[in-house]
């Protein structure tokens, strides 16, 4: 085992003792290492699909997701702890169990966490840019990472990608747009930057609308 295995193994079992400390809560899917990789249709076998949020935030996009699709089971990540108390409290005026919040550090567990064709639909908005060039190692955005997605997502499924942040966003539409199991869900140039029409929308994405930022998504299919 290599030194970064090692740490990463480490990082495993540290996380999950932890969550099983700090988020005893329904809403919060604690698992163990020997778990891995977790089935997500396994775990809403009463739904039909499954959705993945990456980057939840402060839990208001799945808030409003869940009432809108009753046969859908939705799992939803994020790493900081603040951000996950807040969307469990969301969660239990929701109060329906087809939601499972997970805190860990997708940099570290994606190629783990997943049984293949997990998911139906990934959302993820606003990923953290990075933009210093001495930290673009820990975008979540690599070519491997649309390998992962890939891997996660049913034949047909889509994800979706918002991003206020230019140079991120183009990096991150070349990468699907030069990926060969990946096809746009949008005419050319692939993207919009205009509000969707019954799009749920974070307080962070309508913030920078309001500040004159532009906002851009792309939905690309799984072939």
């Amino acid at each position: 085992m290599n030194q970064q295995q090692f740490q990463r193994d480490a990082y495993l079992a540290r996380i999950c003792d932890q969550n099983v400390d700090i988020f005893d809560d329904k809403y919060h899917w604690n698992f163990q290492p020997e778990d891995l990789p977790l089935d997500p249709r396994a775990e809403f076998a009463h739904c039909k699909r499954t959705f993945l949020e990456i980057g939840f935030g402060h839990g208001e996009v799945l808030e409003e997701l869940i009432p809108r699709h009753p046969d859908t089971g939705f799992i939803a990540i994020e790493r900081r702890p603040p951000r996950v108390r807040k969307c469990l409290k969301r969660m239990q005026r929701v109060g329906e169990q087809r939601a499972k919040l997970m805190r860990v550090n997708l940099e570290l567990l994606r190629r783990r966490l997943f049984v293949p064709g997990s998911f139906d639909d990934i959302l993820i908005n606003h990923p953290d840019p990075w933009p210093k060039s001495r930290h673009g190692h820990h975008r979540l955005f690599q070519a491997e990472t649309i390998d992962w997605l890939a891997d996660i997502l049913i034949a047909g499924g889509i994800v979706e990608v918002a991003s206020d942040h230019t140079e991120y966003f183009f990096t991150i539409l070349h990468l699907f747009e030069t990926h060969p199991q990946f096809e746009s869900l949008m005419p050319p140039p692939c993207y919009t930057d205009q509000p969707i029409p019954n799009r749920p929308t974070s307080r962070f994405e309508i913030h920078k609308r309001r500040s004159g930022l532009t906002v851009r998504v792309m939905r690309f299919g799984k072939k």
